[in-house]
């Protein structure tokens, strides 16, 4: 319980900044999903609820973060499965670039490390900008080149993305996703060399703040169980 304890203060830290940073702006500047999916196809003991959370930070700086749960809905024996936390830093209105700081915290012991790279908004990228705009598409790439770790300290990470919405049908859908990928890293001989972590979600806004969610994940590290499809829901807060 430590771990969610450091991260529930954490978040409420965030909260408090992005709140200041809202009054002086006149605008929101924070959004957090809560999650949960009772329905797991084929893996039952995935992850089954999740906090998300999204905060412009005074100053040039934002906030990413997630904390991912298993059996909240799905067994009742709650356990912690995964966290990351970002720290973002824009160093120039006129550039698509920002600097990020990740810190990545798993279930077990010696699974954490720290991450330091950049991330490059492509969406907002001159060439292209106007393209994104067209098609309601958000495309970010992160770069983690250097990762402070006991076992994986050569290991570097590509992530990849994308939130789209479609008005022209529905301004109660979008689709999200991403893709992780890690390199140079030492692993088993069962998983392959470049592993994959990837979801693609489907949200429709049912009411108020609540959405149906279907989700669908690739874990190239779970051997025999790599593809899932989760069902549930989700509440959205804004400010």
């Amino acid at each position: 319980m430590g771990r969610i304890f450091r991260y529930t203060i954490l978040i409420f830290a965030v909260v408090g900044a992005s709140s200041v940073s809202a009054q002086e702006n006149a605008r929101p500047n924070a959004t957090i999903d809560f999650s949960l999916y009772p329905y797991q196809r084929t893996v039952e003991d995935d992850v089954d609820f999740s906090v998300t959370m999204n905060a412009s930070l005074p100053g040039r700086f934002s906030y990413f973060g997630y904390v991912n749960m298993q059996g909240v809905a799905t067994s009742g024996s709650t356990s912690f499965a995964r966290s990351e936390q970002n720290l973002r830093y824009t160093m120039s209105d006129k550039l698509p670039v920002d600097l990020n700081i990740q810190g990545v915290f798993a279930g077990g012991a010696g699974d954490d490390f720290y991450q330091l790279g950049f991330s490059w908004r492509v969406h907002d990228t001159a060439p292209w900008r106007d393209f994104f705009a067209r098609i309601n598409l958000i495309y970010r790439m992160n770069f983690h080149l250097k990762r402070y770790s006991v076992d994986d300290a050569g290991a570097w990470q590509m992530e990849h993305f994308f939130k789209m919405t479609f008005p022209s049908l529905s301004e109660r859908l979008y689709l999200s996703g991403f893709v992780d990928q890690t390199f140079n890293q030492e692993l088993p001989e069962t998983l392959p060399d470049s592993p994959i972590i990837a979801e693609v979600q489907l949200g429709v806004r049912m009411f108020d703040h609540f959405y149906a969610i279907t989700e669908y994940r690739v874990n190239q590290r779970r051997v025999g169980d790599e593809k899932n499809l989760a069902i549930g829901i989700e509440y959205k807060v804004r400010w």
